[in-house]
């Protein structure tokens, strides 16, 4: 019974992992093919494309073949740790670590298709900070919640072992 339930799990987080992968790529075609560049919230948001070779905040520019073997390597092990304890761990871990996985897919398809990545949400303009997606919105709240699953999981057996 216990497989069914996580069976069913992991079919429902590669479910959502796939619509977050088509929202986040859809939306790249989409801001690319029109080139936009458009105010949203004045001073606070804007929408405007950039090609970005290099890692978050546009850290070693131009290494786009450093990265696709990093991200690699990084897919297959949250891959692997997900085929490894799937029928160990909780529902909140497995979509998250799905959310990741999306995220990491889809800037995977950008270098791989185009050479860069396509970012193109600014926040801030006046502040110079830097332009991203919604495959770095996954990755990033996702690293985010992940550290406050275990964190909270680290509580728990503290707690557990003082009894």
């Amino acid at each position: 019974m216990q497989k069914l339930k996580t069976n069913k799990a992991l079919i429902y987080a590669i479910i959502i992992a796939i619509i977050l992968l088509l929202i986040d790529q859809i939306t790249k075609c989409i801001i690319i093919n029109n080139n936009l560049n458009i105010t949203i919230i004045p001073n606070i948001l804007n929408i405007h494309t950039v090609r970005n070779t290099g890692g978050a905040f546009g850290v070693a520019e131009g290494n786009t073949g450093m990265f696709i073997i990093t991200n690699l390597v990084v897919l297959g092990l949250i891959i692997r740790f997900i085929y490894l304890q799937k029928d160990f761990m909780d529902k909140a871990t497995l979509y998250t670590l799905f959310a990741i996985l999306a995220g990491g897919f889809g800037n995977l398809i950008d270098r791989l298709l185009k050479g860069y990545v396509v970012d193109f949400i600014n926040i801030f303009p006046s502040t110079n900070f830097p332009r991203f997606n919604f495959a770095d919105i996954y990755i990033t709240v996702g690293w985010i919640i992940l550290a406050f699953i275990f964190a909270l999981y680290s509580y728990k057996e503290i707690k557990n072992s003082k009894k």
